[in-house]
């Protein structure tokens, strides 16, 4: 879950999946999208950004991202702007036969 509140140009972020919790702040320089929020983690915490993300900075295949309880698939992707209050969750997918 991803909670963003404004204050000083300063956006801060709690973002979590399964125990993975961490706490970041982004500089509010216009729209901010998802993907400049995951790099934030890549730079910080980079075995768990790696766990998330494929080279290419895209969300692996194996992990659902919703955005307001929407998957990010039907809205803009990776590429999809975010907004004070909006909740982000990063969800492993089950799989298996």
């Amino acid at each position: 879950m991803l909670h963003k509140q404004h204050g000083m140009g300063i956006m801060k972020l709690k973002l979590s999946c399964g125990r993975n919790n961490l706490l970041s702040e982004i500089p509010e320089k216009g729209p901010v999208r998802l993907k400049p929020v995951l790099q934030s983690v890549k730079e910080s915490h980079p075995e768990i950004y790696q766990s998330w993300c494929e080279g290419d900075g895209e969300i692996r295949k194996a992990l659902a991202v919703f955005v307001n309880g929407e998957h990010i698939r039907y809205k803009n992707g990776m590429e999809t702007e975010l907004h004070s209050g909006d909740e982000v969750y990063i969800v492993p997918l089950i799989t298996g036969g």
